[in-house]
């Protein structure tokens, strides 16, 4: 069974009847779902991005310093600022969206609960979603909302009390990637899109953490970092994922199979593949 587990359900992009025709023709039997963060965000065909992506991706990787200014520029007073355009932030993303995704279309759906911690009612809104079908963990953007990772504190707790995963995408804050492991080493956590922005120094870390995990979503990402990912922490400590519909030039036209390509082109034995491809996944969420 592959399993993405990690795609925002934002139909002013990609309609829930065009994400699952994507689903069947590249054999996805389900999809995790979570809020958007942000408004509608097509990006532009031209070797002006593309070369600006190679350059971040260079420069994370081999000059981590000048990386992390970078990528602390890019959300700003609320927006994200990219490729020369702004974005707004919701700074409570909906998790009813996903939940009337899960509604309509329940054998494909899962949920997860997005939350910002700087809004006074977040525990008490994960658990009530957490009591919904479908729903097995929560979504947490220290990046977009600017909060510092002991922010998480409750959220994490609870979590680990209940035994359900966190997904989270992480701020530039030094070191942060160890704060939930080291203060709750019975979580279940999943560093999004690889690990950005610390990538090298956050493999290093979490090889040995039996309970941390990456995530290949996004297009920070790309088939050379996918592969230095696998080969860093082995195939048992990596999930399938795409971040869509994010990455989309046109409505309605996702490409399912570049991200799963990524994985495709693994130089490892299939057997191998189909634990990155969903069977890490569901024992996370079983």
């Amino acid at each position: 069974m592959i399993v993405d587990c990690h795609f925002h359900v934002d139909e002013t992009m990609l309609t829930l009847e065009k994400m699952i025709e994507g689903m069947d023709k590249n054999d996805v039997t389900k999809t995790a779902l979570i809020a958007p963060m942000n408004e509608t965000m097509f990006e532009l065909d031209s070797a002006f991005q593309q070369n600006l992506q190679r350059l971040f991706r260079c420069l994370i990787l081999n000059a981590p310093q000048i990386g992390l200014k970078i990528y602390d520029g890019l959300v700003k007073g609320g927006y994200l600022k990219i490729y020369g355009n702004s974005y707004k932030i919701f700074t409570k993303p909906s998790n009813d969206i996903v939940a009337t995704a899960i509604d309509r279309f329940p054998d494909r759906f899962l949920g997860w609960v997005a939350v910002n911690p700087m809004i006074p009612v977040s525990v008490e809104e994960v658990e009530l979603y957490l009591n919904k079908p479908s729903f097995i963990g929560v979504k947490a953007h220290p990046f977009m909302h600017e909060y510092s990772i002991k922010a998480l504190d409750p959220v994490a707790a609870m979590c680990e009390s209940k035994g359900i995963p966190m997904i989270i995408h992480l701020s530039s804050e030094a070191e942060s990637y160890k704060y939930l492991p080291e203060n709750y080493p019975k979580l279940k956590l999943i560093y999004a899109h690889a690990g950005l922005p610390f990538w090298k120094k956050l493999w290093k870390y979490i090889k040995d953490q039996p309970n941390v995990f990456v995530d290949t979503s996004s297009d920070y990402l790309n088939p050379s970092i996918v592969k230095k990912a696998v080969e860093s922490l082995g195939y048992r400590k990596v999930l399938y994922g795409c971040d869509g519909p994010y990455g989309m030039k046109k409505f309605n036209e996702y490409d399912y199979s570049a991200k799963k390509s990524w994985i495709d082109l693994l130089q490892i034995p299939d057997n191998q593949k189909e634990y990155i491809l969903g069977k890490n996944f569901l024992g996370l969420i079983d």
